[in-house]
């Protein structure tokens, strides 16, 4: 199950886990369209996918997305979530609660209505990956993202706390933390901010969505079993 598949991480995601062999859940929230071409991409590659649709911030709307995601798929042992929103630059003088509780909102309350549903299932097959997105910004943060940065702090530090207490049942939770990444998002940041990013980076470029699906992969694969709370 991916959690925000029509973006352009979790696009990349979905497809990456299917030639890993998954069959896959494409999340969306509002893009039906786009959900739609990610699950015939994933088709042609011979996996089975399905679209499921709902507020992740609506408990009601999330069990609902599991429920159909286990009639239709079996089961899940593996959720990621890949779900985001813009992140416009603001001061601090002109910034307001409203915008950083609807990042926390969607990080904290959105990942905690999935694990609510989701754990028990895991738990009972003594086995399940988690992989949440955090940012590299957590750890070396820049000017005017404090509402975006105070929600990925939020959600490295809920999935560092739950994979202590869910290891013993077999429920690895970890974290993919990527820099600026080329999607859709970076749309609004300056090309001179892009480039100088860039050029901060030991290959001096931005990562791309199929690096970050990279390491998805190996965090959803058995190869990473022995990982669990590591970013």
């Amino acid at each position: 199950l991916v959690i925000g598949g029509t973006g352009g991480i979790g696009k990349a995601t979905c497809l990456q886990l299917a030639r890993d062999g998954f069959d896959i859940a494409v999340h969306y929230h509002k893009n039906r369209e786009l959900a739609e071409e990610v699950k015939e991409l994933i088709t042609t590659l011979g996996k089975k996918a399905i679209v499921v649709n709902g507020d992740i911030n609506d408990f009601g709307l999330v069990q609902k997305i599991v429920e159909k995601t286990i009639r239709r798929l079996n089961t899940i042992t593996v959720i990621v979530n890949c779900t985001t929103l813009n992140v416009p630059n603001i001061k601090f003088g002109d910034l307001e609660w409203e915008s950083i509780q609807k990042h926390f909102d969607l990080n904290i309350k959105g990942s905690f209505n999935i694990l609510k549903c989701v754990v028990p299932i895991m738990e009972e097959r003594r086995y399940g990956k988690i992989i949440n997105i955090t940012t590299q910004y957590v750890d070396d943060p820049k000017p005017e993202l404090t509402h975006y940065i105070i929600a990925k702090s939020g959600i490295m530090g809920f999935t560092k706390a739950l994979a202590i207490e869910l290891a013993p049942k077999g429920i690895r939770l970890n974290l993919v933390s990527p820099g600026m990444t080329d999607t859709g998002l970076i749309v609004d940041v300056p090309e001179k901010v892009r480039l100088l990013t860039a050029a901060q980076t030991p290959l001096r470029r931005l990562a791309t969505s199929e690096d970050v699906a990279g390491a998805i992969s190996f965090l959803a694969s058995e190869k990473s079993d022995y990982l669990t709370g590591e970013t």
